[in-house]
């Protein structure tokens, strides 16, 4: 048997001498300390985190503090004063607004951000923001502190009496279900390790939110890790690609197919994905239904908008790309005879506990790497059917023609219509907006109806698992990521409140991160009388103006809230006034200062 090298690890006593500082791993039935005397570095636990975080590419931490993050504080403290390069840290007041920063700002930028939070209470309220991370596969490192985990016998032990109330025996059980991994640092453990494991696992694809637990008195030891290197290879592993032998096959039965459809689900914002699938839908002539995001963009020929039953009717074969519900099954469908494709890093959306929509091909590919090789297998195929791509194309711009004309029936009428219709707002917007203008739209108005041409253009797809109160909070983390570029929130009157709109704004005007919000008011919860109206079309609440648990009247002046932070404000009633309310609005953003626009609106129509 060879020899092992000797270690320079050894176990201490269990029983520490008078006036010694006991430090354990905290575990699960595990008391014992790693000790490497040669490796000390004279800094924190969190002082090496912080390193870490910054080696992984970490610019930026969105914080809501708590009695747990002594460490963490005194730890900035100390690299302000060293010059020491860590992490900016944004104190924002309310969780779900932090990790709905992180979802903006990851979207514009494509590197994670992390999100800190105190204890059990501060991950209860990031709860509904990583729900939508999660479904809407946007990576996040979602800290939190531990309450102490010893009484006695430690400088971060217990010292007032909420600490007791706040443990739990799983910490992490609340949103296990909604994150990819999760752990907690143990004394002893190399931090730069842990983090860039983290991070590795929520850049890998899908991409989701990951859950690390810090315990307050391993913070405050001493560390033997420095925080690693910096990191050189960038974060996650490399996304799947499909095989030459299923790409084949997706391509034998689109070239088959007399009107093959694409429906987008999840959107790569990259301007190669962006682009790429209007590339290929453009040279073969394949029709584009968006979905919930920004596909491709809006001038594009082939983007004939959101797929109806119309449109399903109309295909012969349907590719779903990286869409978890790309229809509803109780209301719209492909025909038995239509073929169905599947396509996506998880095709088959195995975190969804039921999801029965068929298929005959399923494809494991993220999309970045799919559309490419597809697109090659295509244009051998199509070749030899020039004729029947040219007539497919000219179906599909007389199809595109049609719904544009429907949309300015629409807008023809909105433009003199009080209450204002939220299609009106997209059309006054579409005429003063950047063209690289972010769009950050949360039940605000129809994604038909706004003009996006440029690639990670818009937040639509943020609030997947219905967490309402995302659309401001990514705003101010997309402008955080892009400060040059204009960035508009558009939001219905009940997400606003749910966005906690204090916070939004203190949040706005402290960092220098000023916006516009224009608030579609229709003084209702609209989804929930829809949705009673869908079940009951018959009912007594169909046929009732004023519903129980719906009303949101008497409306607040929403429009006087951002004056609290030295924002501008106005209320809209009639259309011909909103052109130049929004005009105003954007000059006071280019001031400097956070703008909303309380415009009142009728309900429906988006």
């Amino acid at each position: 048997m060879p020899k092992l090298p000797p270690t320079k690890c050894f176990a201490k006593r269990m029983i520490p001498a008078r006036g010694e500082i006991p430090q354990k791993i905290f575990g699960i039935g595990v008391s014992i300390q790693i000790m490497d005397a040669a490796t000390k570095t004279g800094e924190t636990v969190a002082e090496a985190y912080l390193s870490a975080l910054y080696n992984q590419g970490v610019r930026h931490v969105f914080a809501n503090g708590g009695t747990d993050f002594a460490p963490i504080i005194e730890a900035l403290v100390r690299a302000n004063d060293s010059g020491r390069e860590v992490p900016n840290f944004v104190t924002v007041p309310h969780e779900n607004v932090a990790v709905a920063m992180s979802q903006g700002y990851y979207n514009v930028t494509g590197t994670p951000a992390v999100v800190m939070v105190h204890v059990t209470v501060g991950t209860a309220n990031a709860l509904c923001g990583i729900m939508n991370s999660f479904r809407g596969r946007t990576p996040v490192l979602l800290a939190a502190g531990r309450t102490p985990l010893t009484e006695t016998g430690h400088p971060g032990s217990r010292d007032i009496g909420i600490h007791w109330a706040q443990e739990t025996f799983d910490q992490a059980s609340m949103l296990r279900d909604y994150v990819k991994w999760d752990y907690e640092l143990r004394a002893g453990q190399p931090v730069g390790t842990v983090v860039g494991r983290a991070l590795d696992i929520a850049m890998s694809e899908p991409k989701g939110p990951v859950y690390l637990t810090l315990p307050r008195e391993v913070l405050g030891d001493e560390s033997a890790d420095p925080g690693a290197v910096k990191n050189g290879r960038g974060l996650g592993s490399t996304p799947p690609a499909p095989t030459a032998e299923a790409i084949e096959q997706a391509a034998e039965m689109i070239a088959a197919a007399e009107r093959p459809l694409i429906i987008g689900g999840y959107a790569d914002h990259s301007p190669d994905a962006f682009f790429g699938l209007a590339e290929l839908a453009e040279n073969h002539a394949i029709a584009v239904a968006p979905g919930m995001d920004s596909f491709l963009p809006s001038s594009s020929p082939m983007n004939l908008g959101i797929a109806g039953q119309a449109l399903l009717d109309w295909a012969d074969c349907v590719i779903v790309l990286e869409a978890p519900v790309p229809w509803i099954p109780r209301s719209a469908a492909p025909g038995p005879d239509t073929k169905q494709i599947h396509i996506g890093s998880d095709p088959l959306f195995s975190d969804y506990p039921l999801r029965g929509h068929q298929m005959d091909l399923s494809i494991a590919g993220a999309a970045a790497q799919a559309l490419p090789l597809l697109g090659d297998a295509l244009s051998a195929k199509f070749a030899k059917k020039s004729k029947a791509v040219d007539k497919r194309r000219t179906e599909i711009t007389e199809m595109r023609q049609k719904a544009a004309d429907q949309r300015a029936k629409i807008l023809e009428q909105a433009q003199a219509s009080t209450p204002i219709h939220p299609a009106w707002i997209a059309a006054c917007l579409n005429r003063v907006k950047a063209g690289d203008a972010i769009i950050s739209n949360e039940l605000g108005v129809p994604l038909p109806f706004l003009e996006l041409d440029q690639p990670g253009c818009y937040l639509g797809a943020t609030g997947n698992a219905g967490g309402l109160g995302f659309s401001i909070g990514a705003a101010l983390g997309a402008k955080l990521g892009a400060p040059e570029r204009q960035v508009i929130t558009i939001v219905g009157d009940g997400s606003y409140m749910f966005n906690v709109p204090m916070a939004c704004h203190f949040v706005a005007r402290a960092e220098n991160l000023p916006t516009l919000t224009i608030i579609c008011n229709n003084s209702e919860w609209f989804a929930v009388r829809r949705a009673t109206t869908n079940m009951y079309p018959d009912g007594r609440a169909a046929k009732s103006n004023t519903l129980p648990v719906v009303n949101l009247s008497p409306s607040p002046n929403y429009e006087k809230v951002v004056s609290a932070v030295d924002g501008h404000g106005e209320k809209v009633e009639k259309p011909e006034d909103l052109p130049g309310a929004i005009e105003r609005a954007l000059q006071a953003v280019d001031n400097g200062h956070p703008a909303v626009i309380n415009a009142v609106t009728q309900a429906g129509g988006r």
